[in-house]
């Protein structure tokens, strides 16, 4: 009880606090289509049509939910109709089509005492748990006397039509009501005419993606985890559902599109895989895609942020030896491509501002293609591509190579094409080449190299490469996402 109390004290000595209403229900990918084509006027001589798309681009500008708005009308019962029950909800499939218009009952059932609309929404389970919307309608009561003006509520008039209808949209996008009475989502209607501050936070706890559990970032190569008592779960994730199960958040890069394979192994846990787009939409859900209870995924993405979720099931389920619900794992993420892949996350050693680019991978084929994994007695080189920043462009510079090894020990390579300590350097930023910088540079990493000769059989390398100018010896203009070097048996 004490933990509640002073959850409650927080609350209220905060100095912003909220009191939006979610349950997990939303938009796949937080976005929909709403058809905004209701005739007639109001009494002012505005048209419906026209207020009606306000409010719904009002929502789209101000939080992270996107409404296609199509100017055609689309009867909101028309798919309740056929499926109403009498019990006044939605219980069949709908008609695909989100409505609105001004009725005279619920689409049969009679509108509740003061009820100036009602928003009939449509569901489906999910493979999280949660649910997600498939269709929502709005009904607007006819019964009432309904303008279009802002300011305060000028019952002389009627009721604004407008808030209601910002109102009524914040239900389709899957919100609540609210108790913050500085809020377009009140339960009863009065002088606020537009989305405040508490609408805004809702809408974005609902649609903020994958970020509401923390995120790490996944870059190839390997990553050893652990899901253990007190990590996010994926009901809290989603913001609701049945879910209760253990989730790490891995957040992955692409810039440009790639054939990926993402695999999660585990002696204990009962692995389990989901990988999500930037918006939290499911793109494929992995439970003994690999070996044993390991899971993996391979699939071919377009450029874009994705989320990799490292998962397991909500309860032990028997299975020997892996059917605990925390414990180590080890997620591996390897990519195959045509060309170098881009690295993201340029930046500079001291700050300074730069256009330049970069890409690198693996080949053991001449460069006929390139992924991020050897076999300790394959023969490969390591390549990168550095697009220098057209101001530095024909200035005399020079290139920086560097490993990192799992131990996280940096080496650097030399002139002579050896790499050494990092700490053996005498200079800040070790020098591998010096040159008069083209507009690209093609690095050779590491040429026909081969793991075993070098004792590896079983590692994980990062490279990173790099330019600087003369004028400038210690600024260095890298990328942050390695080159990564997987070597397995």
């Amino acid at each position: 009880m004490l933990k509640w109390i002073l959850a409650a004290l927080l609350a209220v000595l905060s100095v912003t606090t909220y009191s939006f209403s979610i349950n997990g229900s939303k938009w796949p990918g937080g976005a929909t289509h709403l058809h905004v084509g209701i005739a007639g006027l109001s009494a002012s001589g505005k048209a419906w049509s026209d207020a009606l798309r306000r409010a719904a681009q009002e929502w789209t500008d101000k939080t992270p939910f996107d409404f296609t708005l199509i100017n055609s009308y689309k009867d909101p019962c028309l798919g309740y109709r056929a499926s109403a029950t009498g019990s006044g909800f939605p219980s069949g499939t709908g008609d695909d089509f989100n409505g609105a218009d001004f009725t005279s009952t619920v689409c049969g059932n009679e509108f509740g005492t003061n009820v100036l609309a009602v928003t009939l929404v449509y569901t489906e389970s999910n493979q999280l748990g949660a649910f997600d919307i498939t269709e929502a309608d709005i009904a607007f009561n006819s019964n009432g006397r309904f303008d279009i003006y802002d300011g305060a509520l000028d019952t002389s008039r009627g009721t604004d039509f407008t808030r209601v209808a910002l109102h009524e949209l914040g239900h389709v996008m899957g919100m609540g009501h609210e108790q913050n009475a500085a809020s377009v989502m009140r339960a009863s209607i009065g002088n606020i005419f537009t989305l405040q501050s508490d609408d805004i936070a809702g809408a974005t706890t609902l649609y903020q993606g994958f970020t509401r559990c923390p995120v790490s970032r996944l870059d190839f190569g390997r990553i050893t985890g652990s899901l253990a008592a007190g990590d996010c779960t994926v009901q809290q994730l989603v913001g609701g559902g049945t879910d209760t199960s253990l989730t790490d958040v891995y957040q992955l890069d692409l810039a440009q599109s790639t054939r990926v394979t993402f695999s999660m192994n585990s002696s204990t846990l009962d692995s389990v895989l989901v990988l999500m787009n930037d918006r939290s939409q499911v793109i494929e859900i992995d439970d003994d895609g690999g070996t044993a209870c390991n899971s993996q995924i391979v699939r071919t993405l377009p450029a874009g942020t994705y989320a990799v979720l490292a998962n397991t099931v909500t309860s032990t389920t028997g299975e020997t030896p892996c059917g605990k619900v925390n414990g180590p794992y080890q997620l591996t993420a390897r990519y195959e491509s045509a060309d170098l892949i881009g690295l993201s996350r340029s930046t500079s050693l001291q700050g300074g501002s730069s256009t330049a680019s970069f890409a690198g991978g693996v080949t053991t084929n001449g460069g006929a293609s390139y992924s991020n994994r050897v076999t300790p007695t394959q023969r490969f080189d390591v390549r990168g591509r550095i697009s220098i920043d057209p101001a530095h462009r024909g200035l005399p510079g020079f290139l920086v190579t560097a490993a990192i090894l799992e131990n996280n020990q940096v080496y650097v390579r030399t002139p002579v094409g050896e790499f050494v300590p990092l700490g053996s350097q005498a200079s800040p930023v070790p020098i591998t080449t010096s040159k008069i910088l083209n507009a690209t540079e093609s690095v050779t990493i590491l040429g026909q190299a081969v793991a075993s000769q070098f004792g590896m059989n079983d590692a994980s390398v990062r490279f990173l490469i790099g330019y600087g100018l003369n004028s400038k010896p210690n600024e260095l203009y890298f990328h942050e996402e390695p080159i990564n070097l997987l070597i397995t048996p």
